[in-house]
């Protein structure tokens, strides 16, 4: 016999279906909001990491060191005017 297993490992069974439930019942907009709310805790985590390795930079420092994160050099300097290997 085959054992039922959580998609997510250290999830209970019985906490997954729970959390899918709750997601088939959510409007596509509460999806959406959901989504939004997700993606700015993880811009909240990077620029706290980012504060904590440059305790010294401004917002608009922290901003284009978490951008950098994503693209390459060349895009930094001419999207930004921002050399991420210039500045320590």
């Amino acid at each position: 016999m085959s054992e039922e297993r959580p998609v997510a490992s250290g999830t209970s069974l019985v906490a997954e279906r729970t959390q899918f439930a709750i997601w088939r019942r959510m409007t596509p907009a509460e999806k959406f909001a959901a989504f939004l709310d997700l993606q700015q805790a993880a811009i909240d985590l990077a620029e706290a990491g980012i504060r904590l390795r440059y305790p010294q930079a401004d917002a608009r420092e922290v901003f284009l060191r978490r951008v950098a994160r994503r693209l390459d050099r060349a895009t930094m300097q001419r999207c930004y005017g921002w050399d991420p290997d210039a500045t320590t």
